[in-house]
C-alpha cells in the first residue's frame, strides 16, 4: 500500500512539473513591455517622472533622459497614468495584447500666475487675493490723498484716470464722467456718488471694506458689461464673515458704529453713520460760504447665507440722507453770490445668489437683483428743482468651464429706469411749474468664450446685443482681448471692441428721438512682473460716434457745462476721438518695507458735441496726470507712512474774449499729501489712529475758470479749502482680538 502511495505522489508531482512547463510559454507570451519618454510641451526630458497602469502596481520612473520601461501581465483596454509635480497629469488609454508598446508622452506645465498668460489689457484688478498685481482694500485705505475713498484712490493708483477738483465722477481717457459705470456684484448702480453742490467734488457713497475686490476697466472691457463709453468699475462685495464684533469709527466728519454677528453657515451686519463736517470746518477755514453745513445720515445692513461650498446668497441695503447749502458766485447773477440748497435721499438694494450646478462645479450660475431710488430737492435762490430716478434690475449669468482653463459664458439682464423732473419757478416774475417724465425698459443678452490656445497664448472674444426703449433701437456690439506671453515674465496684450450708450436721459426731455451714442476702442499692453516689481504700458486709441449735439436758439449761446438743459434743437452728429499711453510703475522690493507707486497718463482728445461751437479739447481733459506714492511701513511703532504727490496739466476753459474755442488753459494743479496710520490696541482689542493732510504745501490750485457772458466778469473755481486736515481712529471689539490679516506687513 505503502508503494502505491508513493507511486501516485511521483506521479501527481510529475504531471504538475509537466502543467507548469506547458503553461509557461504561454505566460511568456501574454507579457506586454512598454517603452518610451516623457518630455515637456517642448520635448525637454522629465526624468523622475512616474508611469503606472491605472488599477496595477505595474509601473516605472523615468530617467535622466526621460527613458522609461516595464512590463506588465494584464491585457486588454488599460489606462495608462503619468505624473510630475508642476504638471498636469496625464492618462492615456491604451490596448495590452502582448509584444512592445512604444509611447511618447507630453505633459502640460500646471497653470500658475507665472508661467501662464493672463489677459490684462485695459483692466486694473483691486482684490483681496494674494497676486502681484492686485491693489487690496488696505492699499486704498492707507494712500495718501485718497481720502479713504475707493475711486477716489483708484485714481491715484492706476493711470488713465484723471482728477477734476470741482467735477464729481469718474473721468478716464478723454471720456466724461457720464460716460464711465460703476457696477457693484454686477449691478449698476444708478447715482454712485453724493449730490455734489455747483463746483465742489462729491465722494463715493461706498466704504472700502465693503469689497473683497474690484476691476478698473479703463478700455476694451468684457462683453458682460454695457452702456459705458469709456469705463467701467466693478467692485464686488465681502463674503460670509469671519467674526463676531463690533465696529467703531471716530473722526473730524464722522461717527460710526456697526455690529456683525456669526454664525456656522450665516452673518449679519448693521451700521449705522452720522457725517457733520461742521468740526473738520473748524479745524482748517474754507473757500466756500456754507449756510448749512453738509450732514448726512447712513444706515446699512448685510445678510450672508453660505448652506454649502457651492452656494452663496448676499443681500446689502442702504440708507442715505442728506442736507447742505452754500452760496456761490455765479458771473451771470444780477444778485450776488446766489444760494443754492440740496436735500438727497437715496437707498441702494442689492441682492445676489451664486450656485455650482454640479458636483465638479463646470457649470456655474450667478444672478442678482435690485432696487435703487434717489430724490434730490434743489434750489437755486427762488427757482426749485426736484430730480428723481428710480432703477429696478435684474440679471444672470450661466458658466461652463472645460479642462484647460476654457469657459464660455451667456447671460442676460433688464433694467426699467425712470426719470422725473420738476422745475418750479413760479416765484419769478411770469414763472410757472414744468415737469418731466421718461421711463427707459432696456434689456442685453450677451455670451462670451475665454479659451488658452497655450500656456503662452489666451484670447476672449464676446458679442453683446442691447436694446434701449429711450434710444428706440438695438445694437450689437463685438469685444475681444488677446495675450501672449513673451518671457518668463513678460506678455502683451491686445483688446478691442465696439461700445454704446443711451445719451444723458435729461436730453430725453426735450428730444425723443435719439439714439445710441457709440465709442470704439483699440488697447495695446505690455506688462512685466518680477521680484514684487511691477511694469505696465498701454496705449490706446478711442473713436467716438453719434455724441449729442445741441443747437441752441440763441446766436453766440455757450455754457461750459455739457449737462445744461439745452434751450433748443439736439441731433446725434457730434463726433471726436481720444488717443494716449498710460505708464504704471509699482515697486515693493528695492526699498524694506517700502512700497513704491508711479503711474502717468498722456492723454490727446478732442470733440465736437454737446454745446460745443467747434471740435476741441474737452474742458474735462487734461493732457499729463502723473501720481507718485510712497508707502512705508514701521514696525516699532506699529505704523504706515504714507506721501503723494499729485500733477495734473491745466485744462481748457471758455474766454467769450478771445476768438479762438477754447484755446486758453488753467494753471497747473500740483498737490502734495500725507497719511499716517497708527496701529495699537485697547484691552487687546485692535486699534488705528490716523491723521492725513490734503494739500499740505498749501499750493493755491485753480480748477476753473467762469465768465459772465458779456466777458467782463471772471471767477475762479478753486478747492474747497487750500489743506484739508483730517483726524480719527477706528476700533474693532472682538474675540479674536487680532490685527486683521490685511494690515499685516508680509
Amino acid at each position: 500500500m505503502k508503494t502505491l502511495h508513493l507511486t501516485l505522489s511521483i506521479k501527481y508531482l510529475a504531471f504538475l512539473l509537466l502543467l507548469f512547463l506547458i503553461t509557461q510559454p504561454t505566460v511568456g507570451f501574454a507579457q506586454t513591455t512598454l517603452k518610451g519618454r516623457v518630455t515637456d510641451e517642448k520635448g525637454h526630458a522629465l526624468p523622475g517622472a512616474n508611469i503606472s497602469l491605472k488599477g496595477s502596481y505595474d509601473g516605472a520612473s523615468t530617467d535622466a533622459e526621460g527613458n522609461f520601461q516595464f512590463k506588465t501581465t494584464d491585457k486588454g483596454a488599460q489606462t495608462l497614468n503619468c505624473s510630475f509635480i508642476g504638471y498636469e497629469a496625464h492618462s492615456q488609454p491604451i490596448v495590452l495584447n502582448g509584444g512592445i508598446v512604444s509611447l511618447v508622452l507630453k505633459l502640460r506645465e500646471t497653470a500658475n500666475e507665472l508661467n501662464t498668460v493672463t489677459i490684462t489689457a485695459g483692466t486694473f484688478e483691486a482684490s483681496d487675493e494674494k497676486k502681484a498685481t492686485t491693489i487690496k482694500p488696505i492699499d486704498i485705505v492707507t494712500t495718501a490723498g485718497g481720502g479713504a475713498d475707493i475711486t477716489q484712490a483708484m485714481t491715484l493708483l492706476t493711470p488713465g484716470a484723471q482728477r477734476n477738483g470741482e467735477s464729481t465722477g469718474l473721468f478716464v481717457r478723454g471720456g466724461s464722467a457720464q460716460e464711465s459705470k460703476i457696477l457693484i456684484d454686477g449691478l449698476t448702480v444708478q447715482n454712485a456718488f453724493n449730490t455734489p453742490a455747483p463746483d465742489v467734488a462729491s465722494r463715493s457713497r461706498f466704504a472700502p471694506f465693503q469689497f473683497k475686490g474690484a476691476a478698473f476697466s479703463t478700455g476694451g472691457y468684457s462683453a458682460q458689461y454695457g452702456q459705458a463709453l469709456s469705463a467701467v468699475f466693478s467692485m464686488n462685495t465681502t463674503d460670509l464673515a469671519t467674526e463676531s464684533g463690533y465696529v467703531l469709527n471716530a473722526n473730524l466728519a464722522q461717527l460710526s458704529a456697526g455690529y456683525t454677528h456669526l454664525a456656522d453657515n450665516h452673518s449679519v451686519n448693521g451700521t449705522v453713520a452720522y457725517n457733520n463736517l461742521t468740526p473738520l470746518f473748524a479745524v482748517y477755514p474754507q473757500n466756500l460760504d456754507w449756510i448749512k453745513i453738509p450732514r448726512q445720515l447712513n444706515v446699512s445692513t448685510s445678510y450672508r447665507l453660505k448652506p454649502s461650498a457651492a452656494q452663496n446668497f448676499k443681500f446689502d441695503a442702504v440708507y442715505g440722507k442728506s442736507a447742505s447749502s452754500l452760496r456761490f458766485n455765479d458771473p451771470n447773477s444780477d444778485t450776488k453770490p446766489v444760494a443754492f440748497g440740496v436735500q438727497n435721499d437715496n437707498l441702494l438694494i442689492t441682492s445676489t445668489y451664486q450656485n455650482a450646478l454640479d458636483a465638479a462645479a463646470k457649470w456655474v450660475l450667478k444672478s442678482g437683483a435690485s432696487y435703487s431710488y434717489n430724490l434730490d430737492n434743489l434750489q437755486v435762490d427762488a427757482v426749485r428743482f426736484g430730480r428723481k430716478e428710480q432703477r429696478t434690475q435684474a440679471r444672470a449669468v450661466l458658466t461652463r468651464s472645460f479642462e484647460g482653463n476654457h469657459n464660455i459664458l451667456f447671460g442676460g439682464e433688464g433694467h426699467v429706469a425712470q426719470y422725473d423732473l420738476t422745475i418750479d419757478n413760479s416765484a419769478l416774475k411770469d414763472g410757472k411749474k414744468s415737469a418731466f417724465s421718461r421711463t427707459d425698459n432696456y434689456a442685453s443678452l450677451f455670451a462670451e468664450s475665454e479659451f488658452y490656445i497655450s500656456r503662452k497664448l489666451a484670447g476672449r472674444v464676446g458679442v453683446r446685443g442691447e436694446y434701449a426703449s429711450l434710444a428706440a433701437g438695438f445694437n450689437v456690439a463685438p469685444r475681444f482681448s488677446l495675450a501672449y506671453k513673451t518671457g518668463a515674465h513678460s506678455q502683451v496684450s491686445v483688446a478691442g471692441g465696439k461700445f454704446y450708450q443711451t445719451p444723458d436721459y435729461q436730453y430725453y426731455f426735450y428730444n425723443k428721438n435719439l439714439s445710441f451714442e457709440s465709442a470704439t476702442h483699440a488697447v495695446f499692453n505690455y506688462q512685466f512682473i518680477k521680484n514684487k516689481r511691477t511694469l505696465r504700458v498701454e496705449s490706446y486709441y478711442k473713436k467716438y460716434d453719434n455724441l449729442v449735439r445741441e443747437y441752441p436758439s440763441q446766436a453766440g449761446y455757450f455754457d461750459a457745462n455739457p449737462r445744461r438743459f439745452p434751450n433748443g434743437l439736439t441731433d446725434n452728429t457730434g463726433q471726436g476721438y481720444a488717443q494716449g499711453i498710460d505708464l504704471f510703475l509699482r515697486d515693493s522690493k528695492t526699498i524694506k518695507n517700502g512700497d513704491f507707486w508711479l503711474n502717468y497718463s498722456y492723454c490727446d482728445s478732442k470733440r465736437l458735441f454737446g454745446n460745443y461751437l467747434t471740435e476741441a479739447q474737452p474742458t474735462f481733459v487734461s493732457n499729463h496726470n502723473l501720481n507718485v506714492v510712497y508707502k512705508h511701513f514701521v514696525a516699532k511703532p506699529t505704523m504706515t507712512v504714507s506721501a503723494t504727490y499729485s500733477f495734473t496739466s491745466g485744462r481748457p476753459y471758455y474766454n467769450p474774449n478771445n476768438p479762438h474755442f477754447l484755446a486758453e488753459r488753467t494753471p497747473n494743479v500740483h498737490n502734495t499729501s500725507l497719511w499716517i496710520n497708527y496701529l495699537t490696541n485697547i484691552k487687546g482689542n485692535f486699534m488705528v489712529v490716523y491723521f492725513s493732510i490734503d494739500n499740505i504745501l498749501g499750493t493755491p490750485n485753480v480748477f476753473n475758470y467762469q465768465y459772465s457772458a458779456d466777458g467782463k466778469t471772471r471767477t475762479e473755481i478753486r478747492p474747497a479749502a487750500n489743506r484739508m486736515i483730517m483726524l480719527g481712529t477706528y476700533i474693532t471689539i472682538s474675540k479674536k482680538k487680532v490685527l486683521p490679516e490685511d494690515m499685516r506687513k508680509n
